[in-house]
């Protein structure tokens, strides 16, 4: 679904945005769905249960297939739930690693509003407990005011392996004081053979120069299914400073 569309999302550009004209692509079937999905009443949903009455709206696959493959199946595509207050219907998306986007869509005149995630929150605890998610006293916490030195997955691949990127952000800060990466990498930089670097350059000489290589390393190497032969990428130059040489290097 939206296979090629992300490209017609800019980064600059936000969901709050872009859906209005995401819905205008079709606008008819857009309003039958969004009156589908807050017939039911107050619900929390993922995204199968919208791709449904999407489905169900819909009929023509044809017609259904071009417009997911335009930016609202892309948006679709990217959302992670949604909490149906009607008459409104509000999405968690997120269109990137990471980073999250919240968006309130009104079902009877697909009037489209970007929140926050404290509102959107709200809207989650009015879909089970309205009188607490009304409540004046109610205590709100923001743990965002304390995360601002928490790392951040910034790849996809790092989605659903949790607690491998915390192992390694944990021991690369427990490790940090001690340089005990110069070590590796100096051991790296001096295997040649006749005068030839067997695994990195001699411009990945600090170990920042080194993660950004590995991490375009890893990004082209996940692009190749496992079985694939080694000759087939064999001195391919990744970035001007870096060349595989084992795979068992990544």
């Amino acid at each position: 679904m939206a296979s090629t569309s992300s490209s017609a999302l800019k980064r600059s550009d936000s969901i709050a945005d872009s859906m209005p004209d995401a819905l205008k692509q079709s606008r008819f079937h857009m309003k039958k769905c969004f009156a589908g999905l807050v017939a039911n009443g107050k619900r929390l949903v993922r995204l199968n249960h919208i791709m449904e009455e999407v489905e169900k709206t819909i009929e023509d696959k044809n017609e259904r297939k071009k417009l997911l493959e335009g930016l609202l199946g892309y948006i679709l595509s990217c959302t992670q739930e949604a909490a149906i207050v009607p008459p409104y219907v509000v999405f968690a998306v997120r269109p990137n690693p990471g980073f999250w986007e919240y968006v309130k869509v009104n079902a009877d005149d697909l009037q489209v509003d970007g929140i926050e995630a404290s509102d959107y929150l709200k809207c989650k605890e009015l879909v089970f407990d309205e009188k607490w998610a009304s409540d004046e006293n109610a205590l709100e916490i923001d743990f965002g005011a304390i995360d601002f030195t928490t790392p951040h997955m910034a790849l996809s691949s790092s989605i659903g392996n949790g607690l491998d990127f915390t192992t390694r952000i944990l021991t690369s800060r427990l490790t940090e004081s001690s340089h005990c990466e110069n070590p590796l990498l100096d051991y790296l930089l001096s295997l040649n053979h006749q005068g030839e670097n067997l695994m990195i350059k001699d411009t990945l000489n600090t170990i920042p120069k080194l993660q950004k290589a590995l991490t375009i390393a890893e990004a082209y190497v996940s692009a190749h299914h496992k079985d694939t032969p080694y000759q087939n990428f064999e001195n391919r130059s990744i970035s001007n400073s870096f060349i595989f040489r084992s795979m068992y290097f990544i």
